[in-house]
């Protein structure tokens, strides 16, 4: 059991936190592997042309996702996190080599639906990375997820593309199925003996919250609206933003494509100063200003006749993006702790969910309604009233003592 207050159990939480975020690594990476290419997938391996088929398998996933997630939460107030964990990356590897044998679109969407239930339990991963780092280094830690994240659907973007250009594309869910019972084997050898906040019996009970009945708290459901209002916000410009790029500005689909990526790129730019940025007597002042600033790059991209102001426009809203979403993990992580957590968590999650559900919908609603460029302009006027959501609720006070802060989180 790792001691608290100790040099060797820093070093031995940071090898920990390390060997998790590895695991998010890899989940991502193979999680979005195919992501830009489902309908590519479709038609070479079921022979499916029909676009609205990607469309109602994307949907499938996603309620899936809303609907499993605060169960698993809710499962770790009952029974030890680590384990529900371990058994979810079992249960998730095995309906990953399953789809490698799916002989129908149908049975694909099934397994698949198995799969999710199972990989819905990774939510539990983040919490554990937010409590191995100290009370001060939590933005350091939200620093390093965020991280991990982009950098996975960078480079999954770019190796998707080569994966259609294998014979038997299916067999690609044995090489993510190995990857599974990779990050089940990191999982048990690390987190081993070791006891948290986050199962019930590892800690000392935490004093009871504000929070009251999670689904139902005020508190949650506005920090809930937070969330899914950024995701839609994120989500409804991605789906035509090439083929925007392409009309509106005549670039190519590989420069379209690399623009696609660009916010992802300086988002990874200005993580490493993130601990830094997001300070407890700052957070308020950096969550509108990261907001505005993304309203203001959403509105360039939306509004410039030139290749140079999408290219500052895409910048901006990476950046900004990298920072709100941050800020709003903290805010979270610093109220909540142990078993709760992961509980509001998992809520927080399906509200991302959700708002992943509905934007594709609103995009193709605006796209064809008003042209390529509306869903740059609301994903604009979104990220306004999110502001003023988040200014008006006051779901954050500074801490009138700002506790000793940790600008770099635990050391990896």
């Amino acid at each position: 059991m790792i001691q608290a207050g100790g040099t060797p159990a820093l070093r031995s939480k940071g090898r920990m936190q390390a060997a998790l975020l590895g695991c998010v690594f890899l989940g991502l990476f193979t999680e979005m592997l195919l992501s830009p290419y489902y309908t590519q997938f479709f038609s070479q391996v079921f022979g499916i042309e029909d676009y609205s088929y990607t469309g109602f398998y994307l949907f499938v996933c996603r309620l899936t996702v809303v609907l499993c997630s605060p169960v698993w939460g809710w499962l770790a107030r009952k029974a030890e996190a680590k384990r529900l964990l371990l058994a979810g990356q079992a249960g998730t590897a095995l309906a990953t080599a399953l789809l490698a044998s799916a002989g129908s679109a149908t049975e694909f969407i099934v397994l698949t639906v198995l799969l999710l239930l199972f990989k819905s339990s990774y939510m539990l991963i983040y919490p554990i990375v937010m409590e191995l780092g100290d009370q001060g280094g939590r933005a350091g830690s939200a620093a390093k997820f965020h991280a991990v994240h982009h950098t996975a659907i960078l480079l999954a973007s770019l190796a998707g593309a080569h994966m259609l250009t294998m014979e038997k594309p299916l067999t690609l869910f044995y090489g993510a199925a190995a990857a599974d019972v990779v990050q089940l084997l990191v999982c048990i050898a690390v987190l081993r003996g070791w006891k948290s906040g986050l199962e019930p019996g590892g800690e000392p009970a935490q004093p009871k919250s504000t929070l009251g009945k999670p689904l139902l708290s005020r508190y949650v459901l506005t920090l809930g609206m937070l969330f899914f209002s950024l995701t839609v916000a994120n989500q409804i410009v991605r789906p035509f933003f090439t083929p925007y790029a392409e009309e509106a500005f005549r670039l190519t689909t590989d420069i379209a494509g690399l623009l696609y990526l660009l916010p992802h790129a300086f988002a990874l730019l200005l993580l490493p100063v993130l601990g830094r940025i997001c300070r407890p007597g700052r957070l308020h002042t950096v969550y509108l200003s990261g907001v505005g600033a993304m309203a203001a790059g959403l509105m360039l991209q939306a509004l410039t006749d030139g290749v140079a102001g999408l290219i500052i426009g895409r910048m901006l809203y990476g950046m900004f993006l990298a920072i709100t979403m941050a800020v709003l993990d903290v805010i979270l992580f610093e109220k909540e702790q142990g078993a709760k957590a992961a509980l509001v968590f998992s809520v927080m999650v399906s509200f991302q969910t959700a708002g992943e559900l509905l934007s594709p919908l609103i995009a193709s609603f605006l796209s064809i309604r008003a042209g390529l460029g509306a869903p740059l302009l609301a994903a604009s006027m979104l990220c306004l009233v999110n502001g003023l959501l988040f200014k008006w609720s006051h779901i954050y006070k500074a801490p009138k003592e700002a506790t000793k802060w940790n600008l770099s989180g635990s050391k990896i």
